[in-house]
C-alpha cells in the first residue's frame, strides 16, 4: 500500500473516530493526514517520472523526493490551478500549453489542503466539522484518482517537474 492512500484512510478514521460530537484535535489531525497525502501523492508521481518506477529505483525517488518544498509547490499548483502560466514559464512553448481539467483539479485541492492544513494547526480559533473534513477526504481521493487516470503526457511530465522546479522557473 502506498504512503498516500494509508494517510486518506488514516484521515478518514480521525474524522469518523467519535461518534456522536467529533473531537477538534482529530479533524485538525484528519486535515493535516489529507493533505500530507496528497502532498505525497504528488512527490511520487513526480519522482516515477523522473527517476522511474521500478523496485531498484525506490532509494533514488526516496532521495529525490527530499527535495521537494512544500511553498515551492503550492506556487506552481496556484498557477496550474488557474489554468495559464506566466509567459516567461511557457516561453517556447508552441501551440500554448493546455492544462487538462485533472490536472488543474489536483493543484486546486492541494492549494486549498494547504490553507486547510495550515489553519488546523495554526489557527485554534477555527472550528472544523466533521462533514467538512469528510468532503475535504473526498476531494482528495478524487483529485489523485482522477490524475492517476490521466495518460502521460508532456502536460503531466511538466507539471510534475513544476512542483519541484518552480521557483527557478518563475525568475528567469
Amino acid at each position: 500500500m502506498s504512503l498516500h492512500k494509508d494517510l486518506l484512510r488514516q484521515a478518514e478514521r480521525l474524522a469518523r473516530l467519535d461518534a456522536k460530537k467529533p473531537k477538534q484535535a482529530n479533524l485538525r489531525r484528519a486535515v493535516s493526514s489529507v493533505y500530507y497525502a496528497l502532498f505525497h501523492f504528488a512527490v511520487d508521481e513526480a519522482c516515477r517520472v523522473a527517476i522511474g518506477s521500478q523496485h531498484d529505483q525506490t532509494p533514488f525517488r526516496q532521495i529525490l523526493a527530499r527535495a521537494f518544498v512544500h511553498g515551492t509547490m503550492s506556487q506552481a499548483c496556484t498557477s496550474f490551478a488557474g489554468g495559464t502560466l506566466k509567459a516567461s514559464v511557457t516561453k517556447g512553448l508552441s501551440p500554448a500549453l493546455v492544462i487538462p481539467s485533472a490536472i488543474k483539479t489536483l493543484a486546486t485541492v492541494f492549494v486549498e489542503l494547504q490553507e486547510k492544513r495550515h489553519i488546523a494547526d495554526y489557527d485554534l480559533s477555527e472550528r472544523f466539522r466533521r462533514e467538512d473534513v469528510l468532503s475535504l477526504i473526498q476531494q482528495a481521493e478524487l483529485a489523485t484518482k482522477d490524475f492517476a487516470g490521466l495518460p502521460t503526457s508532456n502536460e503531466k511530465k511538466f507539471f510534475l517537474a513544476c512542483l519541484w522546479a518552480w521557483g527557478t522557473l518563475v525568475k528567469r
